[in-house]
């Protein structure tokens, strides 16, 4: 249950988790919760989606809502505001990203890897191009990943054929990147020492506000760091049980039950 002496009056920033958290489980948002966040940005509070997702399939969130706000994409690893476009990027060195993709190859894992808001993949399975389709987002099927990426990554994503309770290979702990995950059975390498929180940190402070005025709202594993770090961090009831052990202010209602517009509305 969420706790109800929360000081919402205080809250200056919303930073909303995207999936699993706004969007409900048919990639949706309902009426009020849009009408809600409108409101929020019509009075001055700034509302900032900090996703795993690119750049662009969070724009696609945002067209919803009819609204232009920040952007935390790649888990941290890139921060984007409309006004001024890209203000922080970093990515993972080709070396370090190759070493990700190999690994995955080897042991015949679903790859993907991310390059300035395009997707690469091997081949056009079905699940790559549905994934593609609700996200509004550009791929390019090239074949083997290890042989054709040519540059720097923003995040690769790792699939396991079972859930492995966010419990690391060790064969991964040498290569020099950050892992994190937003579901069960997968894996995401992000650049060495990005998380949610830094790349909402930086959004914060370009906007002058401290930690203490944030509510942060999320449903995986990664985005611990980020509630953490807010003033008030509120996991959803559908969050996965990876982050229900360790977070335990939780709300009442699932994303699928409006969740979000239950929280927000209390600001």
């Amino acid at each position: 249950m969420t706790k109800k002496n929360y000081d919402f009056k205080n809250v200056k920033l919303v930073a909303l988790d995207l999936d699993g958290t706004l969007l409900d489980d048919h990639l949706d948002v309902s009426q009020r919760t849009k009408e809600t966040i409108r409101n929020l940005v019509n009075r001055g509070i700034f509302v900032a989606f900090v996703s795993g997702r690119m750049l662009k399939a969070a724009e696609l969130v945002s067209s919803i809502l009819e609204l232009r706000i920040p952007i935390v994409a790649y888990n941290g690893a890139k921060v984007f505001i409309p006004e001024k476009e890209e203000i922080f990027c970093k990515k993972i060195p080709l070396p370090e990203a190759l070493k990700v993709i190999k690994y995955g190859e080897e042991r015949d894992l679903y790859v993907k890897v991310y390059i300035d808001d395009i997707l690469y993949i091997k081949e056009p399975d079905k699940k790559s191009l549905a994934f593609s389709k609700s996200r509004n987002i550009n791929y390019k099927v090239v074949g083997k990943l290890s042989e054709n990426i040519k540059e720097d990554v923003n995040m690769i994503v790792v699939y396991y054929k079972e859930d492995r309770n966010e419990v690391l290979d060790e064969k991964l702990k040498d290569i020099n990147v950050t892992f994190t995950t937003s579901m069960s059975g997968s894996i995401e390498a992000i650049p060495k020492g990005i998380s949610k929180d830094k790349g909402l940190m930086i959004l914060a402070e370009h906007l002058n506000i401290k930690s203490e005025n944030i509510l942060a709202i999320g449903n995986g594993l990664n985005d611990l760091e980020m509630l953490s770090y807010a003033g008030i961090g509120i996991a959803m009831k559908n969050s996965e049980g990876s982050l229900l052990k360790e977070w335990d202010n939780i709300s009442e209602y699932t994303n699928n039950e409006e969740g979000v517009y239950h929280i927000l509305k209390q600001i």
